[in-house]
């Protein structure tokens, strides 16, 4: 599909575009979105406090062109499907796959298969437009807290910018999905600074109190905030304890 990055409108109009074409809620959403930024105490508890909600919400044609209207995006992914593809990977899935921007990226640079999942249908419907040239890359409706895969099934499993987003507990859940569908390689590209959008966390020093090597771990050069950036790739240990409902994690 072509991407287009045509002008802004205004405000007025594109509020009454958004009610027309996605309805009220999706409408107040982004009013939200937009007008509590002096709060950021209120916009965290009123519009991200439930993730998969505000992709829900977030996700679809208006957050594509605006994501691919921004160079420094596109720079940034590139530079990690760089990085992911150096690797050789014989299988990847990515958790929490948006609009497929990575993995249309690791297509050009892998002939393997290539998996993406989300929990956001709306971030998916855009994905199945935006792939629909892409051989060999499935996307599928799914939770990173509890991936329908069996054990050992990716030789690579990359998240980009989605673990940040979840509470603690979540964001456990999901890296120990991580590990236990992952067969050979974990790579993530998570923010490790607070804000009201984001949680931040140091994912290579998770890896580290597991005792799992790490091939390499450093800021994103092409990121707006390079300081904040973590990129890393770790070697996916198997000596892993099992959870309470028998999985491997």
């Amino acid at each position: 599909m072509s991407i287009l990055s045509p002008p802004p409108l205004a405000l007025p109009v594109r509020a009454w575009q958004a009610l027309r074409t996605r309805g009220p809620q999706y409408t107040l959403h982004k009013i939200l979105r937009r007008s509590l930024s002096r709060w950021p105490g209120w916009k965290r508890r009123l519009v991200y406090a439930d993730p998969r909600h505000y992709w829900t919400m977030r996700g679809g044609y208006d957050y594509f062109r605006e994501q691919e209207g921004q160079a420094a995006r596109t720079d940034r992914i590139e530079w990690i499907a760089d990085r992911i593809a150096a690797y050789r990977p014989d299988s990847v899935l990515e958790i929490g796959c948006g609009y497929g921007k990575l993995l249309r990226a690791l297509r050009v640079r892998l002939d393997c298969p290539l998996v993406g999942v989300d929990f956001s249908p709306t971030q998916l419907a855009q994905a199945r437009d935006f792939l629909s040239d892409s051989r060999r890359v499935d996307v599928a409706l799914a939770s990173g807290a509890r991936l329908p895969f069996a054990d050992d099934s990716f030789d690579l499993v990359v998240t980009s910018a989605v673990i940040l987003h979840n509470p603690p507990e979540v964001a456990e859940r999901i890296r120990r999905e991580v590990l236990r569908v992952g067969r050979r390689l974990a790579a993530h590209n998570e923010e490790t600074d607070q804000s009201y959008n984001r949680y931040g966390y140091d994912t290579a020093a998770w890896y580290r109190e597991r005792g799992a090597a790490l091939l390499e771990c450093g800021p994103i050069p092409a990121d707006s905030r390079p300081e904040c950036s973590q990129f890393c790739v770790a070697l996916i240990p198997r000596d892993l304890p099992d959870a309470p409902d028998g999985r491997r994690v």
